[in-house]
């Protein structure tokens, strides 16, 4: 079996099906070494062993893969420190196999090669749980582990705390370095009978991508695809470690509206504002034409305050008037309730009140949508995440690559939600 080409065809499947995970992966290091047992990664390159590969099925080589991708997009050597190697590598392959259980779905529906392998620990963590907490916590029920020693006390239910922790032989698969120095310190595998001193990873190595370059990579595979993964998932922590939080709505809109302008812009009239900074952009014609009609669809019912409110309605306004577009909200509750079309002054914003606050049904914006047949260029709808079933006859799929849903609240992301359009959070 030619394991490079099973490993190609994955990048390019990535690459058609899964494009924000396919362009991150297609500049990754992905090498063959012969010289460790299983699949690792040092967080600049993976490497794996062919003959290890070979024993797989399609499925399971594609997940030990997209199990080195994730500890390398999550920076989990390099946030390693001073850590126990053995316990922070446990901790960091619950938080990535956790990743992929959610991500086994979408990998299907794809048409994607994707099985859980038989061995590694996969245990339940909620989606905000990280791995410097985790480790906080198989450390304490590891009080006694030395770092050579080859069994973790995990526990495997839901309350990581409610109950005993377990026994279990670590399936490790990250190296970590002495940062004083290019020698490989432990060598890890995904599976059971993980390389250690002397099993051949103490060569010298050169490293792959540094940090900067991976933060730049995931960066510029956002951008590139921002409407393309609300069909799957993509954890928040991804997004945790490049910004704050997701994207800001702000930058969304911001980039909705320079691609609908890209066939208006020309370097013979370069954006200024970037040339302090050696960056040409090309700027854009002076055309006085409204280019874009803006729709914001504000729940009434959303539990943000009026100071929040106001603010988010006027850095709206104020995109709106940037790219010289028409500007409209519209309150919702159970229906579509209060209508401001054509805010044309920024005080007129204060007047745009909801007069009316209910339940809540997503489904009434693309009613009224209907009834009223509006096809907007650019949407938005403000909510708070507790709006009920997507009714799938009433949806326009159309309209999830022109839509910005901006969450006031913590609720975790559902396939509702990414069906509807870009996901971000209130700021």
């Amino acid at each position: 079996m030619d394991i490079d080409k099973e490993v190609r065809r994955f990048k390019m499947e990535l690459l058609r099906k899964m494009p924000f995970y396919g362009d991150i992966v297609m500049r990754l290091p992905i090498v063959e070494n012969e010289r460790i047992l299983t699949a690792c990664t040092d967080g600049g390159k993976i490497e794996y062993n062919p003959r290890f590969l070979a024993l797989l099925t399609q499925g399971q080589r594609n997940f030990v893969l997209m199990h080195e991708i994730f500890h390398v997009l999550l920076f989990h050597c390099k946030r390693h420190g001073e850590r126990n190697p053995r316990i922070w590598n446990t901790a960091a392959d619950i938080i990535v196999n956790s990743i992929l259980m959610k991500l086994t779905n979408d990998m299907k529906e794809a048409s994607i090669a994707f099985e859980q392998p038989s061995d590694g620990i996969f245990a339940n963590v909620g989606p905000e749980e990280t791995v410097e907490n985790l480790y906080e916590q198989l450390l304490a029920d590891n009080k006694r582990m030395t770092d050579d020693s080859g069994t973790v006390l995990v526990r495997l239910n839901n309350s990581w705390r409610d109950r005993d922790p377990v026994k279990m032989d670590v399936p490790d698969d990250i190296i970590f370095r002495d940062p004083e120095n290019t020698e490989a310190g432990i060598g890890h595998n995904l599976f059971r009978g993980a390389a250690g001193p002397g099993s051949g990873r103490e060569d010298k190595a050169e490293t792959g991508l540094s940090e900067a370059m991976l933060l730049q990579i995931i960066r510029e595979s956002a951008s590139a695809n921002r409407s393309g993964f609300g069909s799957y998932y993509v954890p928040d922590q991804l997004f945790g470690l490049t910004e704050s939080k997701r994207i800001k709505w702000q930058t969304l809109l911001r980039d909705f509206f320079v691609e609908e302008l890209s066939d208006e812009s020309s370097y013979t009239t370069p954006e200024r504002k970037y040339l302090h900074m050696d960056i040409i952009l090309p700027g854009y014609g002076r055309s006085e034409e409204k280019i874009e009609e803006v729709w914001a669809f504000v729940d009434s019912s959303i539990s943000i305050g009026k100071d929040a409110m106001e603010q988010f309605l006027t850095q709206l306004y104020r995109i709106a008037k940037e790219f010289k577009c028409i500007f409209n909200i519209c309150y919702w509750d159970t229906k579509v309730t209060d209508v401001y079309r054509k805010i044309r002054k920024e005080d007129d914003i204060l007047k745009s009140l909801p007069r009316h606050s209910g339940g809540t049904d997503i489904n009434c914006v693309y009613r009224w949508l209907k009834d009223n047949k509006v096809r907007p260029d650019i949407m938005l709808i403000l909510t708070d995440g507790y709006f009920g079933s997507l009714d799938s006859s009433l949806f326009v799929r159309s309209l999830g690559k022109k839509t910005i849903l901006v969450l006031s609240g913590s609720i975790p992301v559902n396939d509702d939600m990414k069906r509807i359009g870009r996901i971000t959070k209130l700021e």
